[in-house]
């Protein structure tokens, strides 16, 4: 491989290493459930310590057309949203005299009583669907018409969602989701909706923070720094390769042997064989 083509190489790989290492320092966000979703910190109603605060809510009015609940998507505006409630057609049993059907997804503070064993981590979340006169309507009778997917704070790997009905806690079929934290069910009912993890008050989150995250490297952080030290040695070995002495007229290229002359008088040194004349001696 010429020594042009070797340059070309390099130049190649400086370029997708620098490409990486953008791409880490400042990650394009991506849809929910659309490749790897970087996470942004988990927002509380009531923030402690350096936990953010001020999380989003939903709200919207839909029309009911051709007798039927409209499909929709709501969620809050995190990323990924912290709660999401996701109806196909239908998937309400609407009241007499209903033209619209009006949507909330809303953080509040728990009622009632803590869950039995169990402790909420994250935000309660009251999420209600209704007519235009408030009315709650009811889910209809179907198999996955209606999905609720709700986020934890990191560091939640197993958890429930339990739904508060009738001065107790009841909890919910629940599957995690493929993406960190996040845990989701077909509801047959809506109301005031949170993630708990079995243990007592010592388990991690409630309505504030939850425990310390052990000490260790930010996975970003740590890939990134590697990119660009990456980046930085292909970069120098390039410029090296260019900034070099090139060898001089008549020296001999690396690895070839040199002829080093005889060092004796001419007239000590041997005279060349001559070839042989083909005769035989007498």
């Amino acid at each position: 491989m010429g020594r042009d083509r070797r340059l070309g190489w390099l130049a190649v790989l400086a370029g997708a290493a620098l490409a990486l290492a953008v791409q880490l320092a400042a990650p394009v966000g991506v849809p929910l459930y659309d490749g790897v979703v970087v996470a942004e910190p988990y927002r509380y109603l009531h923030p402690t310590g350096t936990h953010a605060g001020q999380p989003t809510s939903y709200t919207a009015d839909q029309p009911v057309v051709g007798g039927a609940s409209p499909a929709f998507a709501a969620a809050t505006t995190e990323n990924p949203p912290q709660a999401q409630l996701i109806a196909q057609t239908g998937a309400f049993v609407l009241s007499p005299g209903a033209t619209a059907i009006h949507i909330s997804i809303t953080p509040v503070d728990p009622p009632g009583a803590a869950p039995p064993n169990g402790t909420i981590v994250g935000n309660v979340y009251e999420v209600s669907v209704t007519d235009q006169a408030g009315t709650e309507l009811a889910i209809a009778p179907c198999d996955g018409c209606l999905s609720l997917s709700m986020r934890a704070p990191d560091g939640t790997d197993t958890a429930n969602l339990m739904r508060y009905a009738g001065g107790a806690w009841v909890q919910m079929d629940t599957l995690p989701v493929g993406v960190i934290s996040m845990f989701q069910s077909n509801p047959t009912a809506l109301g005031d909706i949170a993630v708990v993890v079995a243990g007592g008050p010592t388990a991690t989150g409630g309505t504030g923070p939850g425990a310390p995250a052990a000490p260790g490297i930010d996975p970003v952080v740590f890939f990134g720094v590697g990119a660009v030290a990456l980046w930085l040695l292909v970069f120098g070995f390039i410029v090296w390769q260019r900034v070099r002495p090139a060898p001089q007229p008549g020296m001999p290229a690396r690895g070839q042997r040199t002829h080093i002359p005889s060092k004796q008088a001419p007239s000590k040194q041997r005279p060349p064989r001559r070839p042989g004349s083909g005769r035989e001696n007498p």
